[in-house]
């Protein structure tokens, strides 16, 4: 039987398939007269098509009938439905799946959860608690943010004798990643409406522009002071330098409710799902704050597969760990560097990739016109930037001998001692 896992945080919902397949896409959802499309797509028109563009369906699942009547959707619930459906026909249609849920998703939305699985239809083979996924190789007590699209989830997981288990959790509304990228889109336009006299989000189209690059904006200032941005606008391109520290400031604003929560479990370490990595990379308050890999979650339910399956299907929020039952880091040789012609390309900074010609050109720096760019972090490769029609397939463990797919080309991973 394949099985997946699905990883339920609306920011960034993941699949991770038995083949080792990820594939990630935001909770947005777009109503046309032909049906709902979901994930980038949909988020790539969400400001140009705001009447018909939803994106709080996962955090306000629900079957109550949606404000304005919809051909192909008539509540929440239907268009949660379309996704997670897409989602895992993009993952080959698995025959059963664990289902990996914020805490922040109540009983009632669970139970419905389940139903839209049956009607897919597809098995569920467990659900758990998405903190405690992330956190089950964690030795120590952690605090665990999970950012989503327009909430937060805090989750206390505590170990005790080789047993984790989520001892605390609260979920911080209306401080999510979609008010975050908000205050900044308006702290752009300001800027710009006092250098050109000119609203960027006065327009869908130039809105739209600005919301399609603020995740790679926010990436590239995380590594460095300052950053040029350019906007296109009927008075022609529209420059503007971005300071780091203004956006930190704007971060630190909207996030005290976060700070003061955090003060509270100081005695935790604290760590940050995928999800929000930009937040401790950008602020200052949170930058001794561990930063999760994105697929640990779905990684270590892969590991526990037999373990969560032979229990009840009931969200799991206390896990019994054995020493066979999952690997141990410490012990695993890490990959440093990409091998290309010859030449080793060190990961633990950004590395950019462009493609032309059937050709590969590497280079150690963030290129905003690079097809991708990929970087280690917390021994684990994440795409900072992707190209749309470029095909990659990232190895499942970053270890010497792995190799990384772009497009037919293959690009072994290596361990280098000396550098």
């Amino acid at each position: 039987m394949s099985v997946a896992v699905v990883e339920l945080n609306d920011l960034h919902l993941l699949l991770r398939t038995d083949q080792g397949i990820l594939h990630s896409e935001p909770g947005f959802a777009l109503l046309t007269k032909t049906g709902i499309t979901t994930g980038g797509i949909a988020r790539a028109s969400a400001w140009q098509q705001p009447q018909h563009s939803y994106n709080q369906y996962w955090r306000q699942l629900n079957q109550q009938p949606l404000p304005s009547q919809q051909q192909w959707a008539r509540h929440h619930a239907d268009i949660a439905f379309a996704q997670l459906k897409q989602l895992l026909d993009t993952g080959g249609s698995p025959e059963a799946i664990i289902l990996a849920v914020p805490g922040s998703i109540s009983d009632e939305q669970l139970s419905l959860l389940l139903g839209l699985a049956s009607a897919i239809p597809v098995q569920v083979s467990a659900v758990i608690d998405s903190a405690l996924a992330i956190c089950a190789q964690q030795t120590e007590s952690t605090l665990l943010v999970e950012m989503q699209l327009h909430q937060t989830q805090i989750s206390l997981v505590e170990q005790s004798a080789g047993t984790n288990n989520i001892s605390h959790q609260e979920t911080l509304p209306d401080m999510g990643m979609m008010q975050l990228h908000n205050a900044v889109a308006r702290h752009i336009s300001d800027r710009l409406i006092q250098d050109y006299r000119y609203d960027p989000l006065h327009s869908s189209e130039t809105e739209q522009a600005l919301y399609d690059q603020l995740p790679d904006w926010l990436t590239q200032l995380s590594q460095q002071d300052k950053l040029s941005i350019n906007l296109s606008s009927p008075q022609g391109e529209l420059n503007l330098v971005l300071n780091r520290d203004n956006i930190a400031e704007l971060f630190e604003q909207r996030l005290s409710g976060l700070t003061a929560l955090i003060k509270k479990y100081h005695k935790a370490k604290l760590c940050f799902s995928h999800s929000g990595r930009v937040i401790p990379e950008l602020a200052s308050a949170f930058a001794d704050a561990q930063i999760s890999p994105e697929a640990i979650g779905l990684d270590n339910c892969n590991k526990l597969q037999q373990a969560l399956c032979d229990q009840p299907l009931q969200r799991i929020c206390q896990l019994k760990l054995s020493t066979s039952s999952m690997d141990v880091a410490s012990e695993t040789r890490q990959a440093s560097h990409v091998l290309h012609n010859n030449r080793a390309y060190p990961l633990h900074e950004p590395l950019s990739i462009e493609w032309q010609d059937n050709q590969l050109r590497l280079t150690n720096k963030h290129k905003k016109d690079a097809a991708l760019i990929i970087q280690m972090v917390n021994q684990q490769l994440e795409i900072l930037h992707q190209q749309k029609d470029l095909q990659v397939k990232l190895p499942r463990h970053c270890q010497p001998g792995e190799q990384l797919q772009i497009a037919d080309q293959y690009l072994p991973l290596i361990e280098v001692s000396h550098v």
